[in-house]
């Protein structure tokens, strides 16, 4: 039986009573039902629309003609470690608008709640991109809070990506240049590297775990010749039935706002579960396969997904990119911001299967059990209801486990220059990396560009586990543990999962744009709490720490 504390002794005199807090906490709503009942699967999916570009003439529709200008790279578009070579081009660039607004949002049916929109929408709206199609995004603050947009994933000037000490500060603007290139390799373009599933979300400094709980999230799927051709020849299911899919948890206090803890320094857990801004929706689908771009969109929570039949996913991909061949998985784990790529085969299914997560989580600071021996709900929580229709269709897509998808350009162990060793850890009820604090002023690392690094990431602690997030570059895990990463963890990721007292080695090659860039503990809280480090890419070999070597207003 476990031993009570003695109970305290009582003051000699009555305690003065503690002054109100001038922006009270909310009370935190029940823990495990929700304050309003619904009836699930009865709002169809949402597939966010397209982002349509927009015309550009003199200004004010000039790129830089805004507060927060542009990239330098928009007007020197030469290879930083190679300025004989420019980046990859084959058509000409487009426009974007984005707006950050207020707005109202039913994640329950009838239950008007405020939320942060891109473009005053929940996912904000579909940015599609294509290598070698460069793109300008202007974004323009509406909000009363300063923002960074990042575009997780992705390949991108300093300038322009989502940099947390980089702001949009409210009623400004700022022209995010996207230039879609592939780093390069032996001086060709290196079209291993071309993304396919990449999102963009909220990045500001200490305030991103709050504004992307608040709704600050969308897709931005990129293309290339090769996926295209895969997509031509029925490999891969055409656009029609493609679809993307953001699994979050939320929580709702009892006059409809969202529930948020700004103190919770473990992490933030729901208990509504919503896919692409709607609590527990259906999605009508034919017998036949269908893609999947998943996004674990949560702020704290681990997923690890089945289908309610046992059916395998065929998994095409990991985060932004696709394997060299589809495998097959009856089950994936993933962490907050990483993306699942998959198909699902629904001819011979029954007529209603559902996605489900399996995996206990009971806190933000981690799920139960360990990486090797989860934790599993009694119970799974059913996130979305297919409802298969029709008979099958003749022409549904040939992709099988085994097909040949992008071809894969491993990095050697033997061609690293530099080993260097992070250790994520908690002091004083905050974050740190090699026992600091992130300083959006001070690189590092300054890795050379050109050149590749080993990575050790080191997690002392049994308690927490925190998935780790490399910006600009891909990075390739060569071990876990001292064993060989798992099948699906071999190729390019932009997240790792440090569980308890774990260690993961990786290697990364430096390319394309100088920096400043981050990477972090993606349970965007610890990110918050300034489990954040900053490398800095050089042209010259440079002793760490330095000075940031570029800063934007």
């Amino acid at each position: 039986m476990p031993k009570l504390a003695p109970a305290p002794r009582p003051p000699a005199t009555p305690p003065r009573p503690a002054p109100a807090p001038r922006n009270p906490v909310p009370p935190r709503p029940p823990a495990d039902v929700p304050p309003f009942a619904f009836t699930p699967f009865t709002v169809p999916l949402a597939v966010p629309a397209d982002l349509q570009p927009v015309s550009i003439g003199t200004a004010p529709w000039e790129p830089g003609a805004v507060f927060h200008g542009i990239a330098p790279e928009y007007f020197d578009r030469r290879v930083a470690e190679r300025p004989d070579l420019r980046f990859f081009e084959n058509r000409p660039t487009k426009f974007y608008e984005l707006r950050l607004q207020k707005s109202v949002h039913e994640l329950i049916p009838g239950v008007k709640t405020p939320i942060y929109g891109y473009n005053g929408t929940y996912p904000g709206p579909t940015l599609r991109f294509r290598v070698g199609e460069p793109a300008v995004v202007r974004v323009t603050n509406e909000l009363p809070i300063e923002t960074s947009l990042h575009l997780h994933g992705g390949h991108t000037p300093a300038h322009s990506d989502g940099h947390p000490a980089f702001y949009v500060l409210p009623g400004r603007a700022r022209d995010y240049f996207y230039p879609n290139t592939v780093p390069f390799l032996n001086g060709e373009p290196d079209f291993s590297e071309s993304p396919s599933t990449t999102w963009y979300h909220d990045h500001a400094m200490d305030i991103t775990a709050g504004s992307v709980w608040k709704g600050l999230c969308g897709f931005a799927p990129t293309s290339d010749a090769l996926e295209d051709d895969l997509t031509a020849r029925n490999v891969l299911p055409a656009r029609a039935y493609d679809i993307p899919i953001c699994l979050q948890d939320r929580r709702l206090n009892p006059d409809g706002t969202l529930f948020f803890d700004h103190f919770d320094h473990n992490g933030t857990l729901g208990n509504i579960w919503v896919v692409n801004g709607n609590a527990q929706p259906f999605f009508k689908v034919q017998r036949r396969k269908y893609r999947f771009r998943i996004l674990n969109g949560c702020n704290a929570r681990f997923l690890e997904l089945k289908l309610s039949t046992g059916q395998p996913f065929t998994r095409l991909g990991k985060d932004s990119w696709l394997y060299p061949q589809a495998i097959e998985q009856s089950t994936m784990l993933l962490c907050s911001g990483a993306r699942a790529d998959v198909v699902i085969d629904f001819t011979d299914a029954p007529n209603e299967v559902f996605l489900q997560n399996i995996l206990a989580q009971n806190d933000g600071r981690k799920p139960e059990g360990s990486l090797d021996n989860p934790g599993r709900l009694d119970v799974p929580v059913p996130f979305l209801k297919f409802i298969v229709e029709g008979e099958r269709q003749p022409d549904s897509a040939t992709v099988s486990v085994g097909t040949p998808l992008r071809p894969h350009h491993a990095i050697l162990p033997s061609e690293a220059v530099v080993t260097r060793t992070f250790d994520f850890h908690r002091r004083n009820g905050a974050w740190q990396i090699n026992q600091q604090f992130y300083d959006p002023h001070l690189a590092n690392a300054t890795p050379q560009l050109g050149t590749v690094e080993r990575w050790i990431c080191r997690n002392g602690s049994g308690g927490w586990w925190h998935p780790i997030h490399m910006h600009l570059e891909s990075h390739q895990i060569i071990s876990y543990n001292g064993r060989q990463p798992a099948l699906h963890d071999r190729f390019k990721s932009d997240l790792h999962i440090l569980d308890g007292n774990s260690e993961v080695q990786l290697l990364m090659r430096f390319r394309t744009f100088k920096g400043p860039f981050v990477f972090h503990c993606h349970n965007v809280e610890h990110e918050d709490m300034r489990m954040m480090f900053t490398f800095d890419p050089r042209l010259t070999k440079t002793v760490s720490p330095q000075p940031i070597q570029a800063s934007y207003p």
